[in-house]
């Protein structure tokens, strides 16, 4: 049970690993993506402010920029950098962290900035930002009531098609480009990450050891269950396991477990009492041929009593092999090397045959066969085997029949099949005889001094039925009529 607990605990455990990691992972992701994000806007923050100190005057662009109020440009440790061109390439600025060192321009469209990775001048892992914009000009905003008219020209400049007319926007254009190290952002992504794998190997600790807990707990009731299946023998089958209050997953598992002891305790009895009448049966016809050999052997020159000495023996000797030859049938039977060699019969035709092999039996009870089936009926069954059924049944029918009466076969038919009855009048059967009927060696008291039933042909009319897929069942009305039917013969 301890394997069932630590591969429940194991799965449990893996899956929780799995949902954590990919847990982590998005969070890793979005914690990531958030810290860059505040991290860019920041960057064009600083970027920005630096655009607000450029200016143009008649074209021409001045920075005005002052090393004390921004020391983070012109530091010896973890500099940040700067550089400022016009947009045909003319530099007009760059910070002193930069030395002889260049940051990379980008081509953009007006007003729009772009963010990219780099390695710093220093070596350093690096973030840059590059904004294209227009400096402030002073006198452009006197001029900011012609813009409409302007906008119109070039809108008709445009649709004449004049492509080298001077754009009315003289002011000049620059590009800036702000760049520092992202130690920081990676630091704070490391630790974030780290925070996150000690949270993952605590909650995963805590959570095998939750785990481990409950499913122990919940293990209890199999435990239970296998201790209580462990102290189950032979001698012991009539012990049944104690029902789990409160447990509909394991109700089941114990009912099925209590219905198989059932099973077990009433096939142990049945060997049980198969040993016994085994026993019982071989028994009395083996003292019989012992004492018909030691008479024999006192008289042995009375040759009318040594000839019927002798046809008492062939008697005990057809008994003994009529009851070993059901044995070794049942045997087979039940182990399933037996086959059913499937064809079509004439039902009546077998029956009238069957009965002929009784004669003697129902001749001397002066029994009579009635019967009932038309006879061109066809079945599809193993002519032997059902045979065999047949004469089994009527062997049954004719010892506990009274003298004087008859045996009465009847099919009726249907779409599922034909059922065939075969029913007699009988004095001795009661009600509560019908479920033991078809155990082996099974008699009614007054039926054993008949001296030639073992008790066996119902039994082995059962298991040759269930052989040719064939249902067996058994009634006995209130005018103690008692009928075996046979149902589900296929038709032909």
């Amino acid at each position: 049970m301890s394997s069932i607990r630590n591969r429940l605990t194991l799965l449990i455990i893996a899956g929780m690993t799995l949902l954590m990691i990919i847990a982590g992972v998005t969070i890793d992701y979005l914690l990531r993506a958030q810290l860059r994000a505040e991290f860019d806007r920041n960057l064009l923050s600083k970027t920005m402010s630096l655009v607000t100190l450029s200016e143009q005057e008649d074209g021409e662009v001045e920075f005005d920029f002052i090393d004390g109020f921004m020391p983070e440009y012109s530091a010896e440790e973890r500099p940040e950098y700067f550089q400022l061109w016009l947009t045909d390439g003319t530099l007009i600025a760059r910070s002193e962290s930069l030395d002889e060192a260049d940051l990379p321009r980008s081509d953009l469209p007006l007003d729009s900035h772009r963010f990219s990775d780099l390695t710093l001048p220093d070596g350093r892992a690096g973030r840059l930002v590059a904004v294209r914009f227009i400096p402030y000009d002073e006198d452009a905003e006197e001029d900011d009531e012609d813009d409409d008219e302007d906008e119109r020209r070039q809108a008709e400049t445009a649709l004449a098609g004049d492509r080298d007319a001077e754009s009315p926007d003289s002011r000049v254009r620059a590009d800036i480009a702000v760049a520092r190290g992202t130690e920081d952002l990676d630091q704070l992504v490391a630790t974030v990450r780290a925070g996150l794998a000690a949270a993952f190997v605590v909650l995963m600790g805590a959570a095998a050891l939750l785990i481990r807990m409950l499913v122990g707990h919940g293990l209890k009731p199999l435990n239970r269950i296998a201790a209580e299946v462990r102290g189950l023998d032979a001698d012991r089958l009539n012990n049944r396991l104690a029902e789990t209050p409160g447990s509909d997953e394991l109700a089941p598992i114990t009912h099925q477990l209590n219905a198989l002891l059932d099973r077990l305790e009433a096939a142990f009895q049945r060997e049980k009492r198969f040993s016994g009448n085994v026993a019982h049966e071989l028994r009395t016809p083996i003292a019989e041929l012992r004492s018909l050999a030691e008479v024999g052997g006192e008289w042995p020159a009375d040759q009318e009593l040594v000839a019927d000495f002798f046809g008492q023996l062939v008697h005990l000797a057809d008994d003994m092999e009529r009851t070993i030859t059901n044995l070794m049938i049942l045997s087979r039977l039940e182990a399933g090397t037996q086959q059913a060699e499937m064809s079509p019969i004439k039902l009546s035709r077998l029956i009238e045959d069957t009965w002929k092999r009784l004669a003697s039996q129902a001749n001397g009870k002066r029994v009579l066969l009635d019967n009932r089936v038309r006879g061109d009926l066809l079945v599809r069954s193993d002519a032997d085997k059902l045979g065999l059924i047949l004469t089994n049944l009527f062997s049954n029918a004719v010892s506990y029949s009274p003298d004087e009466s008859a045996v009465v076969v009847e099919v009726e038919e249907g779409a599922g099949g034909s059922r065939l009855a075969v029913s007699n009048p009988t004095l001795d059967l009661d009600e509560q005889d019908l479920p033991l009927m078809f155990e082996r060696f099974w008699r009614k008291d007054t039926a054993r001094t008949g001296g030639r039933h073992a008790g066996l042909g119902l039994s082995l009319v059962e298991a040759l039925a269930e052989l040719l897929s064939i249902k067996v069942s058994s009634v006995l009305d209130n005018s103690r009529r008692f009928t075996i039917t046979l149902s589900e013969l296929q038709a032909v």
